[in-house]
């Protein structure tokens, strides 16, 4: 795989970092100066998004619900690349289906990516970094959708409310090793899979969506990375338990009558 390189530097981990807000944040670290383990499942992705040329990028084919994958990439990196000093889980999945029609197979993928995926892969890399002494920083990724409900994503909800709730756990639990977690809590975001649902469903249910957000328009996804490279910077050194919302007042209410 790509930019394996080692050196002695700190490194930051993304995961989901082939697409979406993931791929943002990586290319958002990068301009910072940063050094990125990029990790995710789908290996031709990372392969394609990623110059194999770039020694401040590692990519690692990942699938971050199981643990002995999640494990043995882990490990394997203080090594590989050098002291891993941030975390930014950011792999998730986002279908939308009836609360009715969900199956138990959709709902397990739902939590397990979202969730499950995140409590693994937050557990390896804080063990590491309390072995390694080292006082890091985890963002995690999670919604609007973990209080504020709508049709057709019952499980993806429900998957951030967890999410929402072990990032102030670990924030708990971690501050006495000096690991701050905090979370970013995206509105309606312009990814591309977003774009894509927009032009599928049509022009008038998105005009519809955008009445309903204050700002009156969806957010960029720039102006979620850079609330996550915050969190993970010194800046934010007395900031951890947090969530951050960013949604361009969609929670606030109804805009208008």
């Amino acid at each position: 795989m790509s930019g394996n390189n080692p050196n002695s530097c700190d490194w930051v981990i993304v995961t989901g970092a082939a697409s979406g807000i993931g791929f943002g944040v990586v290319q958002s670290l990068l301009e910072e100066g940063h050094s990125v383990v990029a990790l995710d499942h789908d290996d031709e992705r990372l392969d394609q998004v990623f110059d194999s040329a770039n020694a401040s990028v590692a990519c690692r084919c990942v699938d971050v619900r199981n643990a002995d994958d999640v494990a043995s990439a882990i490990a394997l990196l203080p090594s590989e690349v050098g002291s891993i000093k941030g975390l930014v889980n950011c792999a998730g999945v986002y279908p939308v289906t009836p609360f009715l029609d969900i199956t138990v197979e959709e709902w397990d993928d739902v939590l397990n990516t979202n969730l499950r995926g995140a409590f693994i892969v937050s557990q390896a890399v804080g063990r590491i970094m309390v072995a390694g002494r080292i006082k890091g920083s985890i963002v995690n990724v999670t919604s609007t959708s973990a209080t504020f409900c709508r049709p057709g994503v019952a499980h993806y909800g429900t998957s951030k409310a967890g999410l929402t709730q072990l990032t102030r756990d670990m924030a708990l639990e971690l501050a006495e090793f000096g690991i701050r977690v905090n979370a970013v809590a995206p509105g309606v975001i312009g990814t591309e899979k977003v774009l894509a649902l927009a032009n599928a469903r049509g022009a008038e249910e998105h005009a519809a969506k955008l009445a309903s957000i204050p700002a009156g328009r969806i957010g960029g996804v720039a102006e979620i990375t850079s609330l996550i490279v915050f969190l993970l910077s010194e800046q934010a050194s007395y900031c951890t338990g947090s969530v951050l919302l960013a949604d361009g007042g969609l929670t606030l209410g109804i805009p208008r009558y």
